[in-house]
C-alpha cells in the first residue's frame, strides 16, 4: 500500500474525500487508487449510479444491476470501481451492494462477470450461502432492465395496472417447476423476492418482479451462481422484459394514453388483450430457457 501525489479514486461517484489515498496493486496491471473513504465505507443506500456506459444498441434496452456481497476487499472494491459501480450500504446484508452504472445492452456486464468470478474464487469477494436451505442466499443480484423508448413513468403505471394479468401467468409457470427457477435465476422464491398471487399489490417491494421505479423492471428474483448461470439469467430476463417492452408498453404508447387515466371499457378490453398476449410471449420465453 502506499500514496501517490495525484492519485484519484477510481468510483465514479467520488469527489475524492479524504487526503490519503491508497494505492491497489491490480494483477500485472500496476497501481490504482482508492479515496480513504472509499477503501471502507459505502454511500448511502439511496445514491443512485447515472454513469450510461456504451453506445446505444438496435434493441435499444439497458440493464443495470445492484450486486450485493457478504463482503469485500479492498481490490475488489477497486476492481468494481473501475468498472463503473460504486458501493452502498444495505442493512439487510453485511458486505457492501455494488450499484452498477446504466449498460447499454447486455454485453458489458458479460464482459465483466469472469473478473467478478475470479474476485469470489480468490476470497476477494464473498456471497452468503450459508443457510440451511442454499436456494436462499440473503444476497441477491437484482437485475434491471429498461429501454430508451418504451419504459417511462407513464407505460410503468399501465404495467402496474395490469401486473397480475402480465407476469401472474410466469409466476405461476416458475412455481411449477422450482428446480428450473433455481437453475435459472440461481434461487427458489424468498421472502424478498417472492411469487405474487391475484390479490398481491402490484408495487410491493418484494415482488419477484418490482415495478416500484420509474423506468425498469427489477428482476429481484436474480442471484449470481457462477458465469455461465448468470450470463443466462440476464439473456432470459432481457427477453422476457422485451415482450413488456414491444408488445404492452408499445400498445399504451400507441393509443395514446396518458397516466391516471380513467379508462373506458373499450380500452380496458384492448389493453388486457395487450397484456394477456404480452403474458403468453413472457411464459414461451420461460418455457424455452
Amino acid at each position: 500500500m502506499g500514496n501517490n501525489t495525484n492519485p484519484i479514486c477510481q468510483c465514479p461517484e467520488c469527489n475524492n474525500r479524504g487526503v490519503y489515498k491508497y494505492g491497489v496493486r491490480r494483477r500485472g496491471m500496476g497501481n490504482a487508487f482508492l479515496c480513504e473513504f472509499h477503501k471502507i465505507s459505502n454511500e448511502s443506500y439511496y445514491a443512485k449510479n447515472n454513469i450510461h456506459v456504451g453506445k446505444i444498441k438496435a434493441h435499444r434496452m439497458t440493464l443495470g444491476v445492484e450486486f450485493e456481497t457478504d463482503f469485500a476487499s479492498e481490490y475488489a472494491r477497486l476492481e468494481m470501481m473501475l468498472q463503473g459501480f460504486f458501493p452502498t450500504h444495505d442493512g439487510s446484508i453485511r458486505g457492501p451492494e455494488f450499484k452498477s452504472p446504466i449498460m447499454e445492452g447486455f454485453n458489458t456486464i458479460k464482459a465483466f462477470i469472469p473478473t467478478i468470478q475470479y474476485l469470489i474464487d480468490n476470497g476477494e469477494m464473498g456471497l452468503n450461502y450459508n443457510y440451511s436451505d442454499e436456494w436462499a442466499p440473503s444476497t441477491g443480484t437484482h437485475t434491471h432492465v429498461g429501454h430508451h423508448d418504451y419504459m417511462n413513468e407513464l407505460t410503468m403505471s399501465y404495467i402496474r395496472r395490469f401486473y397480475h394479468s402480465l407476469f401472474l401467468p410466469l409466476c405461476n409457470a416458475m412455481l411449477a417447476d422450482e428446480e428450473k427457477v433455481a437453475r435459472i435465476f440461481g434461487r427458489n422464491f424468498v421472502d424478498y423476492a417472492s411469487p405474487i398471487t391475484k390479490e398481491t399489490q402490484a408495487t410491493r417491494h418484494s415482488n419477484f418482479i418490482n415495478t416500484q421505479h420509474k423506468n425498469t423492471l427489477e428482476w429481484r428474483i436474480c442471484v449470481y451462481r457462477n458465469e455461465k448461470q448468470y450470463a443466462h439469467c440476464v439473456d432470459v430476463v432481457a427477453d422476457m422484459s422485451s415482450k413488456v417492452f414491444n408488445t404492452f408498453c408499445a400498445k399504451v404508447l400507441e393509443m395514446g394514453l396518458y397516466d391516471s387515466q380513467t379508462l373506458t371499457a373499450e380500452q380496458k378490453t384492448e389493453l388486457k388483450k395487450a397484456a394477456d398476449k404480452t403474458a403468453k410471449q413472457i411464459v414461451k420465453v420461460w418455457e424455452k430457457a
